[in-house]
């Protein structure tokens, strides 16, 4: 080992900790950068899988009915019956899909049977009433596999003449109070009941395709009276026998879809290729080319989940990666600082090996080889745990290791080489040059600032998360740590003279040390505003969303409690609005689609019937309230009023000629959003029940109830006590219930864990910095204090004067801190598409979190005063004649 090499090496061994820092640092952040895209697909896939499985079987799969009976095969496969042929043709159509949706669809199944008709017990000895009821009579080729015989026996296959056999399920057979043996009149044909079956548990997605297999439907009849709909199942290849009731036959066909199969790179060709199944007709071979030669068409609801997933997915990428650009600039600044604090320990030895000849190329290639050695191992370290934990999302995730190991090659022979040439004593506050090229730098720094800012405020909302609007984050914080660098030696200069006529010292060393060096508190400062405003940023962003959520889920309620169902009668009406916990009831029509024109422009559009005044006062108090003027339920001779969407007014071009709908003069009162808690559509027109009957709006029973609890009420114990009065198939929700829905949401929860984690990485990287920061004066202060502890000064005055060297920038770089963040929040949010976050379909306004963001600025303020009381704590320990001997031979 020749002489250079040991010295550099008895040089590096003098520095363990910074060295083991340098690594820890890196590999930390390194593998943060490989997970990060792992952990970020995953989110990505989950919340995805999640919009997917909220959908319901019934409309997640894809399904069709087409009405007739199929050509029935020549023989009868013991599974299929004679339906083979129809159920080949939709599996020949699902086999010739592209991937990822051949893979995403599971086997096709298909029933054939007779809609639901009246069934009677002519049986004279019966002495209770049947249940009216209605039964459709089915033919199914999977029926044997996902069922056990509980009772009796299979049905077999009869002729129609002499009766057709069936069995049901336990709780439809006990509902319409059918026993086993018992016969009933089901048109012209004699059903006799021969088994109870029950679901094994296999394929149980299955039964909703067949509607009152595994329980009976409830429907309500304009009387009010409750009907329940079983499905009666018949021997597999009965239903060929019944050409009879063609006219009332259907094929019912549907394909299972795997949800689990879908993730964030499938999803959107999956979207895109369920659009077109849906677009194509499956030809099914007829008994004739006649009327009922339709064929299936698929349809689904899968698209639209889909596409709102991928909105959701989408939009985590940009957020994220916002959220890393800050602690990825601190960690290069950090780093940068930490390699300084190397070189300073190496000056001695590279001064040596410059006096016995060493050239440039040697010293830079010795350095540089340290550095990049400790970068290496940090970045190998980080990326393999990463790696072995959670994969390599591509070769394009090792660009962030690879930076980070390159700043102490940089760094270290770049400081060292630049100390070991300087020339004077920096801690008397020699200057070398003007600093004009700094200047420059700075004021370039701020233009460019300005400029991206102005440019990302012109270009609108939307627009995602370019270069432009990542260069303007990075561009916030160093403007931010320009200001303040700038500001602070005008205030510390101030401070000084204040302090030359008081009797304390610290008063009058501590400004004077603090001016001095100012380049070596850029770190910190730079730490504090770029962590600040990410914790601002973070904050912002949450309460943007949750304040989005919460307005679309009062929206989307339209209530303290809504009620939906079927049918919802008069007498249900009153007892919901006579129960414990409601203050007030509005019941609404869904009128179904109406015929509206303006002049010569025709349109469809929903019909919704409420008492004005009544919904009105449910949504009192309400931010999201419907604006229903008073005029809306004026009962004046002449068109009647109506509130109109904003979307169908769009359509009809306004107001600029009559509107009637059906035959009927209407005027538009109002004009509101489009969203509303009556439906999904856009277009839609409000009429009060006053003016209901003369546009053709006359049914009876109700769809919804809008409830107004009274204060202290649980709304969940009122929606549930609503949905027992109500009957049928009622069910409620509150706003409550569809913010948690949102709220739960794993690509949300992702994005919190992402913000919180950049927060948490900036605060430990600003004590760093900040630790790292005071140590490079460790020299000069410690020589200065062991002076003053000679001279009589007491303990306490090292402490003070540590503070005054990086509290009063650190204090000064909060304000800009926290103008970074908020700037960040206002410029960068509105251009991110929050809308699958928050469930609505308009854009959140930006929150900056109030109370949260004081609460950011203390504990920043508290991290830093922790840092620097380390810093003081060991300071004020020092020994006095150690430190004058350790200050003496490190002197130039």
């Amino acid at each position: 080992m020749s002489g250079r090499t040991r010295l550099l090496t008895r040089g590096a061994a003098t520095t363990p900790l910074l060295s083991l820092l340098v690594i820890v640092v890196i590999a930390v952040l390194s593998a943060l950068a490989v997970a990060a895209p792992a952990l970020l697909s995953d989110g990505r896939t989950a919340t995805i899988r999640r919009g997917v499985a909220s959908v319901p079987d019934l409309t997640r799969w894809p399904s069709a009915t087409a009405p007739g009976l199929p050509l029935a095969s020549r023989t009868s496969d013991d599974g299929l019956g004679v339906w083979g042929g129809a159920l080949a043709a939709v599996e020949q159509v699902r086999r010739t899909q592209p991937e990822p949706l051949r893979s995403l669809l599971g086997t096709p199944r298909i029933t054939v049977g007779l809609d639901p008709s009246a069934t009677v017990d002519d049986d004279p000895q019966r002495t209770t009433p049947v249940p009216l009821n209605r039964v459709g009579l089915i033919s199914d080729p999977g029926l044997a596999g996902r069922v056990d015989l509980a009772e009796g026996r299979m049905p077999g296959k009869t002729d129609p003449a002499d009766g057709v056999e069936i069995v049901f399920t336990r709780e439809v057979a006990d509902e319409l109070k059918w026993r086993v043996g018992e016969r009933r009149r089901w048109d012209r044909l004699e059903l006799t009941l021969v088994g109870i079956v029950t679901p094994n548990g296999k394929d149980a997605g299955d039964w909703t395709f067949i509607g009152g297999s595994a329980t009976p439907r409830v429907e309500v009849d304009g009387g009010g009276n409750r009907i329940l709909i079983g499905a009666a199942f018949m021997q597999v290849d009965e239903a060929s026998l019944l050409d009879e009731w063609t006219r009332n036959a259907k094929i019912n066909s549907w394909m299972p879809f795997w949800t689990t199969g879908v993730d964030v790179t499938t999803a959107e060709r999956a979207s895109a290729q369920l659009r077109l199944l849906s677009a194509d007709v499956v030809a099914i071979r007829m008994p004739d080319n006649g009327f009922y030669s339709r064929g299936l068409q698929f349809h689904s609801a899968l698209p639209q989940a889909l596409d709102a997933g991928i909105s959701r997915a989408n939009a985590m990428t940009p957020v994220v990666t916002v959220a890393a650009v800050g602690p990825m600039m601190v960690a290069l600044v950090v780093l940068t600082l930490v390699a300084r604090l190397i070189a300073v320990r190496r000056v001695a030895g590279i001064r040596v090996l410059r006096a016995r000849g060493a050239s440039l190329g040697r010293l830079i290639a010795l350095l540089g080889g340290e550095g990049a050695l400790l970068g290496v191992i940090g970045a190998a370290v980080g990326v393999g745990g990463a790696a072995a934990m959670w994969g390599l999302d591509g070769g394009w995730v090792l660009a962030v290791p690879v930076v980070l190991a390159l700043v102490p090659a940089v760094a270290l022979p770049w400081s060292t080489l630049a100390d070991a040439a300087a020339e004077g004593r920096r801690d008397l506050g020699e200057k070398h040059g003007r600093g004009t090229g700094r200047i420059a730098l700075e004021l370039l720094a701020l233009a460019a600032t300005a400029a991206l800012g102005i440019l990302v405020m012109m270009r609108g909302q939307g627009g995602g998360a370019d270069p432009v609007l990542l260069a303007l984050t990075v561009l916030l914080g160093v403007a931010g740590s320009i200001l303040t660098l700038r500001l602070l030696p005008v205030l510390l200069r101030l401070a000084e003279r204040r302090g030359a006529r008081r009797a304390s010292l610290e008063s009058l060393l501590g400004p004077a040390r603090a001016r001095r060096e100012s380049a070596v508190r850029t770190a910190p400062v730079f730490g504090v505003v770029a962590g600040l405003g990410v914790a601002v940023f973070s904050i912002s962003f949450a309460a943007t969303v949750s304040g989005g959520i919460v307005r679309a889920a009062d929206i989307d309620v339209g209530a303290d409690v809504r009620v939906d169902a079927a049918y919802i009668t008069d007498a249900a009406v009153k007892d919901v609005a006579a129960l414990d916990g409601v203050a007030a009831l509005a019941a609404t029509q869904d009128g179904g689609n109406a015929q509206i024109s303006a002049g010569t422009t025709e349109q469809q559009t929903r019909v919704y019937v409420l008492d004005r005044t009544a919904f009105a006062r449910v949504q009192q108090g309400f931010d999201t309230r419907i604006p229903l003027p008073a005029s809306l339920g004026e009962r004046a001779d002449g068109p009647v009023p109506v509130v109109m969407s904003q979307g169908l007014w769009n359509e009809l071009g306004g107001a600029g000629a009559k509107l009637k709908i059906g035959r009927t003069p209407v005027r538009v009162v109002g004009v509101v959003t489009s969203d509303v808690p009556f439906g999904s559509t856009d277009e839609w027109v409000i009429v009060d029940v006053g003016g209901a009957k003369a546009v053709g709006q006359d049914s009876t029973g109700y769809s919804q109830l809008y409830l107004a609890t009274e204060p202290g009420s649980d709304p969940d114990a009122v929606g549930a006590a609503a949905v027992a009065a109500a009957g049928g198939n009622a069910v409620f929700t509150t706003p409550e219930r569809v913010v948690a829905a949102h709220a739960e949401d794993p690509g949300y929860a992702v994005v919190r864990g992402a913000l919180l984690a950049a927060s948490g990485i900036v605060a430990v990287l600003l004590t760093v910095a900040i630790i790292a920061t005071l140590a490079l004066g460790a020299d000069t202060r410690a020589r200065m204090l062991a002076i003053l502890r000679t001279l009589g000064s007491v303990r306490r005055t090292a402490g003070r004067l540590v503070a005054w060297e990086v509290a009063p920038a650190l204090l000064l770089a909060l304000p800009f801190g926290v103008g970074a963040g908020v700037a960040t929040a206002m410029l960068v949010i509105p251009q991110l598409d929050l809308r699958g976050f928050v469930g609505g379909s308009a854009q959140p306004p930006v929150s900056l979190g109030g109370v949260w963001a004081l609460a950011a600025v203390v504990g920043f303020a508290l991290v830093a005063a922790f840092s620097v009381a380390v810093a003081a704590g060991l300071a004020a320990r020092l020994d006095s004649a150690d430190a004058i001997r350790a200050g003496d031979e490190r002197m130039p």
